[in-house]
């Protein structure tokens, strides 16, 4: 037989939840998950419940992680293997590691890291840890050595010179009291050790007897009791208990502990003791009372192998066939199988004795503090079907059954008469007492009416067409009587009472009326909600989980709860006002789902639901009876852990370390993270986060991923968040990571692109400021070509001719005798000829030679300046500011030349007193300014085009233009003129010889394909 195991779990002191131990096994929420589903490996045997609230399961190929929603192998999660994949022992400690024993030996699973220790080599069979944090094993020693604790990387082991002596085939059991004494399980009797002291054993005859092989299975009291289970039936076998130092066989009215092979045992933090037999499933021992579970009740297998209780008191048992869980309910559901009549509840009563009362189809059911009795068809029942139950202010319970109404008192039924002293007839739906004591009661029939009853007899009777026809009734704390109506409406009893006209034309299944003086009425179409004048209709689009209401009630808690067919649902009175006084505002619903226990569904008569004294609700849903504790619904649930678990990019696991780097380009990210919630996993809700991405949480629901695609370089961190039943978020540690760039991702990269880009705009300029020069040039060297042509023309035909003529005049006056007057006129015109022929060849001179050379520009200015004002009385002035910087010949020209039109202009038509010229050489222009007080002129009127008559002003902006240089007037009549040149420096200015000449020539030649001439040689 497979050796097996039961190891003690020490949980967190905090964590005292247990599944209720006054219920029924076939109460509990149960779940099975079977070989065959491929969830597990191997059959499974141990399991554990670490810090961080993973569910870890042993079996015969490995271990597996749970979550509450995957199933996950721990191959997955590491390269390291365990020595043997058969696991027999599994143990969480308090620093969160888990401690797995296997056929070969002893691991510790801890911080993603799988640790073998050395010195063990055969199987762990049980793995316990002391108060004082130390680890103990129990192994199948070749020394007689079996019970062993870890100390450091290695163990050590304890025998007979420790004072363990263990006759037989020692150990494959162990408990521990945590304080230093351990019990072990031989073959034929329980052995007791205490560190430092002798062991004392307690032998089990009939199993000495019985002589077959097997192991005792062992759990321990909190007072101390010791108690054996044996794989074998018989007197002294089965279910063993120590008292004393004496053997005693289990004993109950139900089960006697000879008669069960105990294959596995666990005592439950409530008290309970679980027992996992061979064939026979499971037994719970709780207060005297037995509770029975088996395949014909669902589980996965009548052999049971281990138990283990969660922190959220979830009980865990595997079998031969796979595991099951059983959790506890929120809301607990009565039939047949816990004692009910019959499957069919059609209405419910919470007395105030603390009974409750369910009425079915064939019996009168009561529920006595824990205890269920039936009032039967044929038998105490007056009748078959039971309708409309409700209690007197005598603490009287009346019961509709059938076509009749009956009063229960004294463990008797007595019939309500009618007027004439016979049974009343009629199905009765609902019921009410007024303040005067009289009962009401809604009876269908033919007709159907609503009677009122004093003393037992039907004294009034309101029938339609006079009474509209009714279907639920409730009375307030005043004692009137509301009606629900079959068209919808609300309506008071009385000849003052208010008429709510709702408009629905539906039924109103139910009624209820609260503390507070609010009236509601639950429809197919919504939740009627009724004070102080004020009505609203309440539906799914007002925040209620859907639209159909079955039953109401009024809770202690200051709340409405509904019976829906989504639930049962809470709504806050005072949620409820506020809708009352807004239209639009919607109101916040608690559900309690089908996950929780509730069986939505319509019973046909009231009560519906019913308030118990001690708070809890009772439903009836037409097939069950249920019921729900609100306070221990509302209870403060433990902390619930969140994970984030694992990243995986572009298919690739990355492990989650500090310092986590995504290589450059990585296209898809996945991001798995959990919230270990055991019981209900489907009511966690996740929301999440990337910091560095997005600025606001993800609604994620259930999903338990996250996708990225395509992130950009950069620092990243992921934040999760879930919660349980919509209690508070929970977070999980964020995961930092970042993505790296790609090369040209980099800042660096990103520099080098600006600097490229820079260069490549400066080539340009470069380049183009080349080409303008080059132009300059070119129309420069033109310009001079077409002066030196002129001269030519004039030299060789002009002048020559001039000269010509003048030799025959000479000729002609040499015959005139001198004492005549031609003669003299003749000669004044040939001395004035040959001052023009001196002019002219002035004038070719200038063309071939072009302005006389002087020092600098404004020296030159100054000459033309002074020549200007030596036969005037205007003052002329010329300033030079900034450091002088040589200027290109060409370009010094023109600006020679526009400044002497300037000037010539102020000094001809200004009649200024006053000229001014400023010449300043700055560092991004030449600026030159004429500046007179004469009488100015309009420039507006010589804008554009310059008139005809104005051939200087044209000639100005035409040298300008040349010069790529901003000319602009300033003058207005009256105020006198100011003309400002200001040349872009690139062009004004000579370079100075160097590397960066050199560059920007090899640019020229690249982009004109021919060498350029630099613009400051001077030319002879």
């Amino acid at each position: 037989m497979v050796a097996l195991v039961l190891f003690a779990w020490l949980g967190a002191a905090s964590i005292t939840h247990a599944v209720d131990a006054g219920r029924l096994l076939s109460q509990y929420g149960h779940t099975g998950w079977r070989l065959q589903d491929g969830e597990l490996p191997a059959p499974a045997y141990p399991m554990t419940q670490t810090a961080d609230g993973y569910l870890w399961i042993g079996t015969q190929a490995g271990v597996v992680r749970y979550d509450g929603a995957r199933f996950v192998p721990l191959d997955t999660l590491t390269e390291s293997r365990l020595a043997s994949p058969f696991v027999v022992a599994l143990l969480a400690a308090r620093d969160g590691s888990l401690w797995i024993g296997t056929q070969a030996g002893l691991s510790r699973w801890k911080d993603g890291k799988l640790t073998d220790y050395a010195g063990i080599d055969t199987p762990v069979l049980s793995l316990a840890q002391g108060d004082d944090g130390r680890v103990w094993l129990l192994t199948l020693s070749k020394e007689a050595k079996p019970l062993c604790e870890v100390a450091g990387a290695g163990v050590i082991c304890h025998g007979k010179q420790d004072g363990l002596n263990a006759a037989g085939i020692c150990c494959d059991r162990m408990i521990t009291d945590g304080k230093g004494t351990f019990w072990m399980g031989t073959d034929t009797a329980l052995v007791q050790w205490r560190e430092h002291a002798q062991s004392k054993t307690y032998p089990i005859e009939a199993k000495i007897k019985a002589g077959t092989p097997g192991s005792l299975i062992l759990a321990r009291e909190p007072t101390g009791e010791i108690w054996a289970g044996l794989p074998m039936t018989g007197p002294g076998l089965g279910l063993q208990q120590l008292v004393g130092e004496q053997w005693r066989s289990f004993q109950a009215s139900a089960l006697s502990g000879s008669d069960l092979a105990v294959q596995s045992m666990y005592r439950d933090r409530s008290g309970a003791l679980w027992v996992g037999t061979i064939d026979r499933g499971i037994y719970r021992i709780a207060s005297g009372h037995v509770d029975h579970f088996a395949t014909k009740d669902g589980l996965t297998s009548d052999s049971i192998y281990s138990f283990f209780e969660d922190r959220e008191g979830n009980m865990w048992v595997s079998t031969s066939a796979g595991i099951d869980r059983f959790r506890d309910f929120k809301v607990w559901t009565y039939t047949t199988r816990e004692g009910l009549g019959v499957d069919e509840v059609d209405s419910v009563l919470a007395t105030r004795d603390g009974r409750i009362w369910a009425g079915t189809a064939s019996s009168l059911d009561v529920l006595d503090h824990g205890e269920i009795h039936s009032l039967r068809s044929g038998k105490e029942l007056p009748g078959t079907q039971v309708t409309a139950l409700f209690e007197d202010s005598a603490q009287r319970v009346w019961v509709g059954i059938d076509e009749g109404l009956w009063i229960y008192a004294d463990g008797k039924f007595t019939a309500v008469t009618d007027g004439g002293g016979k049974p009343l007839k009629g199905m009765a739906f609902a019921m009410a007492q007024d303040g005067d004591g009289d009962v009401w009661a809604v009876m269908r029939g033919h007709p159907s009416r609503v009677v009122r009853i004093h003393d037992g007899q039907a004294v009034q009777s309101l029938a339609p067409p006079e009474f509209p026809s009714a279907r639920s009734m409730a009375s307030d704390a005043a004692g009137h009587i509301w009606l629900g109506l079959q068209h919808g409406d609300l309506v008071q009893l009385g000849a003052t009472g208010p008429r709510v006209t709702t408009g629905l034309n539906t039924t109103v299944f139910d009624i209820a009326v609260a503390k507070d003086g609010l009236v509601a009425g639950g429809t197919a179409k919504g939740l009627i909600v009724f004070k102080d004048g004020l009505l609203r209709v309440l539906s799914a689009k007002d925040g209620l989980p859907c639209d159909a209401i079955h039953g109401v009630v009024d809770g202690e808690d200051g709340a409405l709860w509904l019976a829906m067919p989504c639930g049962l649902v809470r709504v806050g009175l005072a949620d409820i006002g506020d809708a009352l006084h807004h239209p639009t505002h919607a109101v916040s619903a608690n559900v309690i789902d089908v996950l929780d226990g509730m069986h939505p569904g319509a019973a046909p008569f009231q009560k519906k639901m019913a308030r118990a004294p001690d708070g809890s609700l009772w439903l009836a849903n037409g097939v069950a009876l249920q019921s729900f504790e609100p306070h221990a619904a509302s209870a403060t649930s433990a902390s619930l852990p969140v994970h984030v678990e694992g990243l995986v990019a572009d298919r690739n696991h990355y492990p989650l370390a500090e310092g986590l780097s995504l290589p450059p380009l990585t296209h898809d990210v996945q991001l798995d993270y959990t919230a270990t919630a055991l019981a209900v996993p489907q009511h966690v809700r996740f929301r999440y986060r990337l910091d560095g991405r997005e600025k606001t949480w993800i609604d994620a629901g259930q999903r338990r991923q996250a996708f990225y695609t395509d992130l950009p370089p950069g620092a990243y961190r992921f934040r999760v968040a879930a919660s349980l039943d919509g209690h508070a978020w929970e977070e999980a540690a964020p995961l930092a990571f970042t993505v790296k760039p790609a090369f040209y991702q980099t800042s660096l990269f990103m520099l080098l692109v600006v600097a490229l880009m820079a260069l490549s705009l400066w080539m340009l300029f470069a380049w183009r400021l080349v080409h303008v020069k080059t132009q300059m040039r070119t129309l420069f060297d033109e310009r001079h070509a077409e002066r030196e042509r002129i001269a030519r023309e004039l030299h060789d035909t002009f002048l020559q001719a001039v000269q010509g003529l003048m030799l025959r005049f000479q000729s002609a006056m040499e015959r005139i005798p001198p004492t005549e007057p031609a003669r003299e006129l003749m000669e004044q015109a040939l001395d004035h000829a040959d001052e023009v022929i001196i002019e002219g060849r002035d004038r070719v001179t200038t063309l071939r030679m072009g302005e006389p050379k002087a020092a600098n520009l404004e020296d030159a200015i100054r000459q033309a300046g002074e020549d200007g004002a030596r036969d005037t009385a205007t003052a002329f002035r010329l300033t030079v500011e900034g450091a002088r910087r040589p200027l290109d010949r060409a370009v010094r020209e023109e600006i020679l030349r526009l400044s002497k039109e300037a000037i010539a202009n102020a000094f001809a038509h200004a009649r200024a007193s006053h000229i001014d010229v400023n010449v300043t050489y700055g560092r991004r222009h030449l600026t030159l300014s004429v500046v007179d007080d004469g009488t100015g002129f309009d420039v507006d009127m010589l804008s554009g085009s310059s008139p005809v008559g104005h051939w200087g002003l044209q000639g100005m902006h035409e040298r300008a233009t040349t010069l790529r240089a901003r000319l602009t007037f300033s003058s207005r009549p009256g105020i006198g003129t100011a003309v400002e040149l200001l040349v872009p420096a690139d062009i004004a200015f000579r370079d100075a010889p160097g590397p960066w000449r050199r560059w920007r020539e090899l640019v020229g030649m690249m982009f004109t394909g021919r060498r350029v001439r630099s613009l400051d040689r001077d030319e002879a």
